[in-house]
């Protein structure tokens, strides 16, 4: 059933006043009268309300103590009165008496007339899905007309905990507050802010979903969770205190309405958002296409976007790996896909958030790319780069994974690039392989590695053009030669280490040697001659492992 305290929430109850017997507020309310007779009491029941303008006891006090009586005798729930109207203020033996018997006097505004109070009191105790429905369209009315004016929304739910009469708080999709109304700047609210906050994100999906918990230091409250829809995979979330004895009509329906003008909201500041990463973006693909040619402009810019000077730069890439048709079909980078980029994007931005990382995340294409900051770079640098990636695949939301490639670090804003290109060679490399779902980190090419990747034709004519009738050693001694300027150059050149690895006579490596530089005109001991001679041979085991390779 409901009570007086809960009526003060309807049209024209809730401009209107207690006067007297605050303590009553808890009395039922079944019925409504409306009368203005001397003796209105044999009209009157238990659990009635009475609505009058007071004419009937205007000037006389007793008998309208005697009212009161009689009205607490039957255990009516109490009395409104439009105070002004033949009364200037509640005579004072009155309020005493009302004081004393808990019995609650309220002043009903002029600008109210009794028949529609009536109504709506009427509605409400009858559980009238009509007056549900207005209530929910003035709340919507009212906040649609915030939303055309660009309140906050801060403003938006400054008035929604006034429109429920409850405190109310704005949460993103991590947890995390966006605004609140004014209750929880009370000294006395941020203890439970705290609480509250601590158990949304120990429950976040049930939590995104619409949830009741209950307050640890509030066990007789309680706290609801209800869904905001944006452009984010997950939903940000609208938080009711104590919303369970929620009075009517403060309806779920009404806070729907107002949940989705904070959702628009919402909605139109992401947007501003988005718009503001695309900006970033471009600096980013500016910096890596070396367009910025002022060491000024790169710092500014920089420094803009969270970089620092002085600072070690570790490039990190992050792609989503292609996993069969289905991922085909989306045509990547195209409507579906870009709603998983935009998930993965929020899901990186929360890692490097939790992670307390010195990090700016960019995109470039189908790239995320992350610079992280150090003062120093060690193997302990390398760990939480580790872990950091490690986090983020264990976390990650789908049925898609992730890869990374990392690059060496770079002392410099304007080595950027380099450790952005070296970051990406690490993940193709990772993609060369056939892996998914891995962390490459950049490795230097070697010699032969560079060499692999040239022409097979270039490398044979190279191959040819050096060790001239040595490339393909058909006899013992031509096999014995190549073998013999192999040791003699992996030694430095050193006639007496050289004999002494291949089992030989000093002499004789001497003689080897000489008639080498005889048949491919040209001296060892010669830098540009022996940098010739060392890439033929590495070649000539190229094309060698390629042979077998067919045989097999």
């Amino acid at each position: 059933m409901k009570t007086m305290n809960d009526l003060l929430i309807l049209e024209g109850m809730k401009e209107s006043i207690v006067l007297a017997g605050h303590r009553g507020l808890t009395r039922n309310v079944q019925s409504v009268n409306i009368s203005d007779t001397p003796d209105v009491i044999h009209f009157l029941a238990k659990n009635h309300l009475l609505l009058t303008t007071g004419y009937a006891f205007k000037d006389d006090t007793e008998k309208f103590c005697e009212l009161i009586k009689q009205m607490h005798e039957l255990n009516c729930s109490g009395l409104v009165i439009k105070i002004n109207r033949f009364f200037k203020h509640l005579p004072a033996e009155v309020k005493l008496l009302a004081d004393d018997l808990a019995f609650p006097i309220i002043d009903l505004p002029t600008q109210h007339t009794l028949g529609d109070v009536s109504r709506h009191i009427l509605n409400y105790l009858n559980d009238h899905e009509a007056e549900q429905l207005y209530y929910a369209l003035h709340v919507q009315k009212e906040f649609s007309n915030m939303l055309i004016k660009g309140y906050s929304l801060n403003a938006l739910l400054e008035q929604l905990g006034h429109f429920l009469a409850r405190p109310a708080l704005l949460l993103n999709h991590r947890g995390e507050k966006i605004a609140q109304s004014h209750d929880f700047s009370k000294e006395s609210m941020k203890a439970i802010e705290k609480e509250i906050l601590q158990e949304v994100r120990e429950n976040l999906p049930a939590a995104r979903e619409g949830a009741t918990f209950t307050i640890p230091s509030q066990e007789q409250q309680s706290v609801s969770t209800f869904p905001v829809q944006t452009k984010r995979q997950y939903p940000s979330m609208l938080v009711i205190f104590d919303s369970l004895t929620l009075p009517y009509p403060s309806s779920q329906m009404a806070i729907e309405q107002a949940g989705n003008v904070i959702s628009f909201t919402i909605i139109k500041e992401q947007a501003i958002e988005e718009n503001s990463r695309l900006l970033k973006n471009n600096f980013f693909a500016d910096l890596i296409e070396m367009k910025i040619h002022s060491d000024e402009e790169i710092f500014s810019r920089s420094n803009y976007y969270g970089l620092q000077k002085d600072l070690e730069n570790v490039c990190v890439i992050c792609t989503i790996d292609a996993q069969g048709e289905r991922y085909d079909n989306l045509q990547l980078y195209e409507k579906k896909v870009g709603e998983l980029h935009n998930s993965v994007y929020d899901q990186l931005e929360d890692e490097i958030i939790h992670g307390n990382l010195e990090a700016t995340l960019f995109t470039k294409g189908k790239y995320f790319a992350m610079i992280l900051q150090f003062s120093d770079y060690s193997d302990q640098e390398i760990n939480t780069i580790t872990e950091f990636i490690e986090n983020i695949q264990a976390n990650c939301n789908g049925d898609f994974s992730l890869s990374f490639g990392v690059s060496h670090s770079v002392p410099s804003l304007k080595d950027i690039p380099t450790a952005y290109y070296e970051a990406v060679e690490a993940i193709l490399n990772g993609y060369d392989q056939n892996m998914k779902g891995f962390t490459q980190f950049y490795k230097t090419r070697d010699l032969e590695e560079l060499l692999n990747t040239l022409p097979r034709k270039d490398l044979r004519a190279l191959y040819e053009n050096t060790l001239k009738s040595l490339a393909y050693p058909k006899t013992k001694e031509d096999q014995e030669l190549i073998k013999t300027i192999q040791v003699y150059l992996d030694t430095q050149c050193e006639f007496s280490e050289t004999s002494r690895k291949l089992f030989i006579h000093r002499n004789t490596v001497k003689y080897r040697i000489e008639k080498t530089e005889e048949l491919l005109n040209c001296s060892l001991r010669d830098p540009a001659d022996s940098l010739r001679i060392r890439v033929a041979l590495i070649i000539g085991s190229i094309l060698k492992a390629d042979e077998e390779a067919f045989e097999n």
